[in-house]
């Protein structure tokens, strides 16, 4: 017997909504599983990005390396051997000067001294050899006796904790980092006193450089730095995220500054 005209639409009904639902269901899915390739694509391109913009930074700091290299060698061969040779002719026109002219050329060796020994500083804190060999810790303390004697600020350098080293190419851009940052404090913060803290633990290795200066505003003045594209505080961070650091910028106009640099210390590390 055929079915009654109510039976054929109600099956009609049945079909269509599973039907429908067969298609929902398909493009649901489809939807759900665009959506995911396309989280996933947008994932790979970040990481490739963050891959090149680290690839780039690493090129950028070995030519810096390069060049420092190259400048603290034409500085030690060129100038301080110039220098040098200077202190020696002034030596020899001392011997033939009366008193009065002799204790002028006296002054002027002491001067022409006083500029090697910076200039041998100086080509010390340049030379990455140099700087590996000694360890970050020499290098630093270095730099602030070369600033003490230099600009004439007040230094203190503590470290607590049981000392260890880290990879040499991460202390090379920590130096690095902390070079910047010191040269942001001579440049802009009008400061007396400069302080380095160091804190070892198993799990962190911090940095703490500190100054008395006006201080600044650390959000305004990394939002314009990046406005500007330059580098200065972005050049500061994107070094300390290169050694699976952060940095930590406290400051306040008046207050002076604090930079924190906080890098996991490495796994088996022996003491120094």
């Amino acid at each position: 017997m055929p079915n009654s005209p109510t039976e054929i639409i109600s099956q009609t009904i049945a079909i269509s909504t599973i039907f429908l639902f067969i298609v929902g269901a398909v493009a649901t899915r489809y939807i759900f599983l665009y959506q995911q390739k396309r989280f996933r694509h947008q994932q790979e391109l970040l990481e490739l990005r963050e891959s090149f913009s680290q690839t780039l930074l690493q090129s950028k700091l070995d030519i810096q390396e390069q060049t420092l290299d190259h400048i603290g060698k034409e500085l030690h061969a060129n100038i301080g051997h110039g220098a040098s040779l200077i202190n020696i002719h002034l030596q020899e026109l001392s011997l033939l000067a009366s008193e009065p002219v002799k204790e002028k050329i006296n002054e002027t060796r002491a001067m022409a001294k006083q500029l090697l020994t910076e200039i041998r500083a100086l080509n010390s804190s340049l030379n990455t050899d140099h700087i590996m060999h000694i360890g970050f810790l020499d290098a630093i303390n270095n730099e602030l006796n070369r600033l003490s004697k230099v600009m004439n600020y007040k230094i203190s350098f503590t470290k607590t904790g049981q000392e260890y080293r880290l990879a040499p190419e991460n202390e090379i851009i920590l130096f690095r980092l902390c070079q910047e940052i010191l040269n942001n404090i001579v440049t802009h913060a009008d400061a007396t006193n400069v302080g380095v803290l160091l804190y070892f633990t198993p799990e962190l290795f911090t940095v703490e450089i500190q100054d008395n200066g006006v201080g600044f505003d650390p959000e305004a003045a990394l939002a314009a730095s990046a406005a500007k594209r330059s580098t200065g505080l972005l050049n500061i961070r994107k070094r300390a995220k290169l050694i699976q650091g952060t940095l930590t910028i406290e400051s306040h106009p008046g207050n002076g500054s604090s930079f924190i640099i906080n890098i996991p210390a490495p796994p088996n590390h022996t003491t120094a």
